[in-house]
């Protein structure tokens, strides 16, 4: 039976330019070969995807060039170009020229990826809803801020790593997702730099995600708490807790406080806790859900922040550091979500389970939830992997524990990655 090309055939072509949006611009231009009816279908493709690897320079300078000239009417949705930043920082007249390109055809997805980016003189961008910003070297901090505050629509930004920028500010009145990644080891590439400061300004932000290991100030303008906050810092960022650091913890701490889902890394732990040997932590009372990545000390210092959750619903733990302090369950008053509202709790484990596992961390923090949680009604606890002779051994052990919910049921699961 001769092989037909059924595709090509039932679908029109403003479909076809669709899936092939789908694909990176080397894999669209490969189905020119398929036949007569895909010859010229990847060029009215309404996006670019390129990869600096994938082309000499010079040769990428034409294509994307020629792409661009085939119909300077014809709509550009989405626009992905990865080069090397720091070897053509000083081509940013270039991507400047390509990005203006595309504004004018109605980009709405730009991610930028090592790629380098002069300032503007003006720049507008009406119609755009998503930016990535990945190692993207600027000429100045105004190039920046401009090219987000130009993007009257946007609503989801990443950044990863920015070069030659010390105060990443965020202005925006439409943005409502932001994620930031700013590691130690991206600062060491900026010699000058040991810590970046960080400015939102965001009236209708929803969810916040920050992994960033220095900063030296945190301003929030015209910012309400978000519904979702994920945050990471590195160990001792806020020590020693002095005038300065408590400032910007009474800021940020103050700034959370009325969000529904928090994920905070233990560092983000310990600094709220030694805040709260100052100042009293304020009550996250529309907290329903809480993440907390586990490490040395956090077992001492868990209960000091769930007493400031009163509402909390679902608790999960991850747990890296297995020999930890043994928990401290010797306090006055138990903390309030335990007792009325906590009613899911989750702990993940990295731990190979070992034949002596009664001095487990997870093993203590199942007899903590189960002793104290009257409302409870799932705990499940995930280990990477374990042998199933180890698994009853814990199963064993978990069931003598008391548990002050009737209703609990417990669950135990391997392999959770």
């Amino acid at each position: 039976m001769e092989n037909k090309d059924l595709i090509s055939q039932l679908l029109p072509d403003h479909v076809l330019h669709e899936i092939l949006l789908k694909l990176a611009t080397k894999d669209s231009v490969k189905t020119s070969i398929l036949s007569t009816r895909w010859r010229y279908i990847w060029q009215r493709v309404p996006g670019l995807d390129l990869n600096q690897t994938n082309f000499r320079y010079k040769g990428l300078k034409g294509f994307v060039n020629r792409f661009l000239d085939l119909d300077k009417k014809s709509l550009i949705y989405q626009l992905k170009l990865e080069f090397d930043g720091r070897k053509y920082e000083t081509e940013g007249s270039l991507f400047n020229k390509w990005v203006d390109s595309v504004v004018t055809r109605g980009v709405q997805h730009l991610v930028l990826v090592e790629v380098g980016i002069d300032s503007f003189d003006s720049v507008s961008l009406p119609r755009l809803e998503t930016m990535h910003l990945l190692s993207v070297w600027f000429s100045s901090e105004a190039a920046l801020e401009r090219l987000i505050s130009s993007s009257p629509v946007l609503q989801v930004l990443y950044i990863e790593k920015v070069w030659n920028v010390e105060v990443i500010r965020v202005r925006s009145q439409s943005l409502y997702s932001l994620r930031m990644r700013i590691w130690k080891r991206d600062l060491d590439w900026n010699k000058d730099l040991t810590k970046i400061g960080l400015v939102i300004d965001a009236p209708r932000l929803k969810s916040l995600n920050l992994q960033i290991h220095r900063f030296k100030d945190l301003v929030l303008n015209s910012v309400c708490s978000p519904l979702k906050v994920d945050i990471s810092i590195s160990k001792g960022e806020f020590n020693p807790i002095n005038s300065l650091t408590m400032k910007t913890l009474r800021t940020f701490i103050a700034w959370i406080s009325n969000v529904t889902n928090l994920a905070l890394n233990y560092c983000c732990l310990e600094a709220m806790y030694a805040y709260s040997s100052s100042e009293p932590l304020p009550q996250f009372s529309n907290l329903t859900h809480l993440e907390v990545s586990m490490d040395s000390s956090c077992l001492k210092l868990l209960p000091t922040f769930l007493a400031s959750c009163p509402n909390l619903k679902s608790l999960e733990l991850w747990v890296h550091d297995h020999r930890l302090d043994i928990l401290d369950i010797s306090r006055s008053t138990m903390p309030k979500c335990l007792l009325i509202s906590l009613k899911f709790v989750t702990i993940y484990s990295t731990a190979m389970i070992s034949s002596s596992v009664e001095n487990q961390v997870e093993t203590e923090l199942v007899k903590y939830i189960l002793g104290n949680a009257a409302v409870v009604k799932e705990l499940t606890l995930r280990f990477i992997l374990w042998a199933e002779e180890h698994r009853f051994q814990l199963s064993k052990q978990i069931l003598a524990f008391p548990k002050l919910s009737s209703a609990c049921q417990v669950f135990l699961h391997s392999s959770f990655f």
